[in-house]
């Protein structure tokens, strides 16, 4: 999926056909399996050292910073909103997983794969929507 995200950008950038489709199926795709199951499957000592509702919020939060980074990149209206609905969710995730980080450090593997996803995400939503709000592409 990630390789379809890719590859429709190479393919937008060199106005091919198919581009739209790519990154639409690509990042769809990320956004509605990995992002919000994929946290189960990180490394952990044991499958009930994770945090279900952190799970969930992260993945909620991550979902929808990547549906705005899809919508960013097709050009289609409300990009702006989902990639701020996405930063601040991200920045709520980030907020309470390092806070229970540091109060369950037997959980670090789990949170910290938690923690750098929903940062490098946020920050890219956050720097798309300052550097490109409002202005025409």
């Amino acid at each position: 999926m990630t390789a379809a995200v890719i590859l429709g950008c190479i393919f937008k950038i060199m106005h091919w056909p198919w581009a739209s489709a790519l990154i639409v199926l690509g990042g769809n795709g990320l956004a509605l399996f990995y992002f919000p199951f994929g946290f189960r499957t990180l490394p952990a000592p044991k499958p009930t050292d994770q945090v279900l509702w952190m799970t969930l919020l992260g993945g909620a939060s991550l979902s929808v910073t990547l549906y705005g980074h899809v919508a960013f990149l097709q050009r289609w209206p409300n990009n702006p909103q989902l990639l701020v609905a996405g930063a601040i969710g991200c920045a709520i995730s980030l907020l309470v997983g390092s806070v229970l980080r540091y109060r369950h450090p037997r959980l670090d593997i789990y949170f910290d794969g938690l923690l750098i996803r929903c940062l490098v995400l946020g920050l890219l939503a956050i720097t798309l929507w300052q550097l490109f709000s409002g202005k025409p592409r």
